[in-house]
């Protein structure tokens, strides 16, 4: 049984010792050879008084590198915590204080860009793990159990502060292990890494190829930034898992590289971390009928994903939302309504809160904002156990499915009516001529009250007072954007690939 998450790939290197296990921009190395390398880099951590279970942060583009650096990590019984090679000095500040490192792991190319980000005396030590000279290889005993923590992600905070996640290896164990069977995955698959590191849809990638003896492929991060070039890329290397969030499903289809008999041994596409839009799902579904798609929901706190919808059936033009689906094995799934009852009956509708081995422990460093965010459950008061609440609102559909309506902190107040955004955009994406859009706010400076509804929008149709009028058909009026901007170029983007909103807005207004 396994405890720890290193144990996935230590148990398929000795299976399979020579099979590729890492690739990368045209690199690879076996399982073999970084399974050694890790223990070694592990061994060479202790020695640099990395005791165990300190937060080490690694520093570098996506690479071997950096799975070497996440293995190396917790081998050394420490958490690793992703940090953006592009982020701010003062964020890196903000990280490296809350997780109070020792030591930040870099190699060649990022060990310059940090040196010239963070002065010699406000930085803990830099270790270059390109520079590692193989001593030790031989295998780890390991002092952490299952409850001693794996990762620290970082999350943006609304005050401006990012929030790290603690988030032990028995959640990702039972994250992962229900993955596995979830998608009967095997020693055959070839699993994509899209997501950043610091991104949690990296967890499934990077873990069930682990525990399967599957070849993990990174998309590196040029790669990432020409999507495009992400069809070819999923052709030549037989790609047959493939997570990403919706909107790089839309990208694709946008860019016209989408032709007929592609992508023969692709057997997944695994969507989270946005709202699923129905009709680039039904061009794929279209286009390749052969792959299993499917809906996941979850966020960060999580372990990435508590909720399926393994899509059967094309959406239609009645479709305006793809179901997140239900609870997955070993997770509990309530929605708390306004007078803060919790319930599970269909039509149901209210925040979603979440119960589960899989829940985090919670924020780094800040008792409050976890006490917030990790309620005891009010339905138990007889031992521990957390609910986290999402902040996110959903409907429990006739079948039992939950739906995704859109952020509580997404529900505004307009001209007297409660309007959720995420309703606009169901309806704005229904229009046959609407190729993408974003809904979003412009709120007085002072009062901080919503005075304007807009949107930008991706669409064939050049007269945007047809849009308004195909929207009148939808939506009350007082719903329909009073703001329409027309953007055919590419959307601001978080480097998670999520839809900057911020951004949009500044566009919008």
């Amino acid at each position: 049984m396994i405890h720890l998450v290193q144990d996935y790939f230590s148990q398929s290197a000795q299976r399979y010792p020579d099979k590729p296990a890492v690739c990368c921009d045209g690199q690879s190395i076996s399982f073999q050879a970084l399974d050694e390398f890790t223990n070694s880099f592990a061994r060479d951590l202790k020695k640099n008084g990395i005791t165990r279970q300190s937060f080490v942060p690694f520093f570098m583009k996506k690479s071997i590198s950096s799975i070497k650096s996440i293995l190396s990590i917790l081998k050394a019984d420490c958490a690793y915590v992703p940090i953006d090679v592009s982020s701010p000095g003062q964020r890196i500040e903000s990280i490296l204080s809350a997780t109070s490192a020792k030591a930040i792991i870099v190699d060649n190319h990022s060990q310059s860009i940090i040196e010239a980000l963070l002065p010699e005396d406000e930085r803990p030590q830099l270790l270059n793990i390109e520079q590692h000279k193989l001593t030790d290889t031989s295998a780890i005993e390991y002092d952490n159990i299952s409850i001693d923590l794996s990762y620290v992600l970082f999350t943006s905070g609304s005050t401006g502060i990012p929030k790290g996640v603690m988030i032990p290896h028995k959640a990702i164990i039972d994250y992962i292990d229900w993955c596995v069977d979830a998608y009967a995955l095997t020693d055959n698959d070839v699993i994509a890494n899209h997501a950043p590191l610091y991104f949690d849809n990296s967890t499934f990638d990077l873990y069930t190829a682990f525990k399967t003896g599957a070849t993990l492929h990174l998309v590196h991060d040029e790669l990432n930034a020409v999507l495009p070039f992400l069809v070819r890329w999923i052709e030549d290397n037989q790609i047959s898992t493939f997570f990403c969030v919706p909107s790089v499903l839309t990208l694709l289809m946008q860019s016209r590289r989408l032709k007929d008999g592609l992508f023969n041994k692709l057997r997944h596409v695994i969507c989270a971390g946005e709202a699923l839009p129905p009709m680039p799902l039904k061009f794929w579904m279209d286009k390749y009928p052969h792959i299993q798609y499917t809906n996941m929901y979850g966020p960060t706190e999580i372990t990435v994903d508590c909720s399926y919808y393994f899509i059967h059936e094309k959406p239609d033009e009645n479709t305006t939302t793809i179901p997140i689906g239900k609870a997955r094995k070993n997770m509990e799934l309530f929605v708390r309504a306004e007078d803060g009852q919790l319930s599970q009956s269909c039509g149901a509708k209210g925040e979603l809160l979440v119960r589960g081995t899989s829940v985090a422990y919670g924020y780094l460093g800040d008792a409050e904002k976890s006490a917030n965010s990790f309620i005891q459950n009010p339905l138990n008061d007889t031992f521990h156990d957390p609910l986290y609440c999402t902040g996110d609102l959903v409907e429990i559909d006739s079948n039992g499915n939950y739906l995704f309506l859109g952020r509580a902190d997404d529900q505004i107040k307009f001209l007297g009516y409660r309007i959720e955004l995420g309703e606009i955009e169901a309806s704005l994406t229904k229009v046959d001529y609407v190729e993408e859009c974003v809904v979003v706010v412009n709120r007085d400076e002072t009062t901080k009250d919503v005075v304007e509804i807009g949107a930008l929008v991706k669409m064939t149709q050049d007269d945007v007072s047809v849009l308004v009028a195909d929207l009148k058909d939808r939506l009350p009026n007082y719903m329909v954007p009073t703001r329409i901007t027309k953007h055919n170029d590419d959307y601001p983007r978080t480097p998670n690939g999520k839809y900057d909103r911020k951004a949009v807005t500044k566009l919008v207004f």
